[in-house]
């Protein structure tokens, strides 16, 4: 495991800042592949950002791309979980998807993750480049429930807002850079670290080869602290708070676009949830607890059995298990 020091660009509020932070090596011992060097090597929140992602959407011939949340990668082949809510956006604001006996995505509609590389820029130099990855698969847990007023249409009621995806491995046989998940809750008083793409402006693009034509865009990835406030563990059953399922609060500020982000706990070495909903101008969050969510089954054609649990115990994936005292 490689720990990374969090600071902020500029002096300033050490409980909600853009991330700065020094160059660091992820390895004292780099292979010889170039391409893969360069993405072990760097500043911590370009680092960072190989591990925490923004989710986007566009659909083919617009002239934008929408920038719609925060993922977390949790496995070397290409595993991230983010919020329901977030991979829902397509169908909910109704720009790429409709409810059709269930979930069903526009063709043209690219959804997915933005993963940040240093590309070759001319002789020896490199220059800060992004590779569009599609979402492959998706979970979400939950059913679709019909209303008995004719004006509404039928919503989606979530038994949690965790969602589980999947993209594409790395090219050349390359790796993603997982973070570590925990099966163990927060408990009261607990620091909450989240990171995330903090009020994230949509991207300008051409409309015809979709590549970024806004010259000044850059990721900014923003760091937010604070301590948890409650637990909800039995609230799939006890609707204590409208955040669905097994959850918690925290007070910190978390802006828009944030929603997904990672929430780590243990002095940041382990994901402990994830965003789920958060009130504008004011520090205090809920956001979904991981543990219960990765027993729920991510069955596929000819794949029964399958979560997140199995995934990390079964070991082919390049999830880290992390045992210890308060992880």
């Amino acid at each position: 495991m490689k720990s990374l020091t969090l600071k902020p660009e500029k002096p300033g509020d050490d409980r909600y800042f853009l991330l700065g932070g020094d160059f660091e090596l992820m390895t004292n011992r780099p292979n010889r592949q170039i391409a893969d060097a360069l993405s072990l090597f760097g500043t911590t929140d370009y680092l960072m950002q190989q591990s925490i992602v923004p989710v986007v959407a566009w659909n083919e011939g617009e002239s934008a791309i929408r920038c719609i949340g925060t993922a977390s990668i949790i496995s070397c082949t290409g595993y991230l979980i983010t919020a329901a809510h977030v991979l829902l956006d397509p169908i909910e604001a109704g720009y790429g998807a409709t409810h059709i006996g269930g979930h069903q995505y526009r063709k043209d509609l690219n959804f997915g993750v933005l993963i940040p590389y240093m590309a070759p820029a001319g002789g020896i130099y490199f220059a800060k480049a992004f590779r569009f990855f599609p979402f492959q698969k998706m979970w979400v847990w939950g059913d679709w429930k019909q209303s008995p007023l004719l004006h509404e249409d039928d919503r989606w009621e979530y038994l949690t807002d965790v969602a589980v995806c999947k993209i594409r491995e790395m090219p050349n046989g390359h790796a993603h850079q997982p973070l570590n998940m925990s099966l163990n809750p927060f408990v009261p008083g607990e620091a909450a670290y989240s990171l995330g793409y903090a009020e994230l402006p949509n991207i300008e693009i051409n409309p015809n080869t979709s590549v970024i034509s806004d010259r000044s865009f850059s990721l900014n990835i923003y760091v937010t602290a604070g301590k948890v406030l409650q637990t909800f563990p039995q609230n799939h059953i006890a609707r204590e708070v409208s955040t669905p399922g097994p959850c918690f609060d925290f007070n910190a500020r978390v802006p828009g676009k944030m929603s997904g982000a990672p929430v780590f706990g243990a002095q940041g070495a382990v994901i402990r949830g994830v965003v789920s909903r958060s009130f504008s101008g004011e520090e205090h969050a809920y956001g979904s607890m991981l543990g219960p969510a990765m027993a729920l089954p991510m069955d596929e054609p000819e794949v029964n059995g399958q979560s997140l649990r199995s995934l990390l115990e079964r070991g082919n994936e390049g999830m880290s298990q992390v045992h210890g005292i308060g992880l």
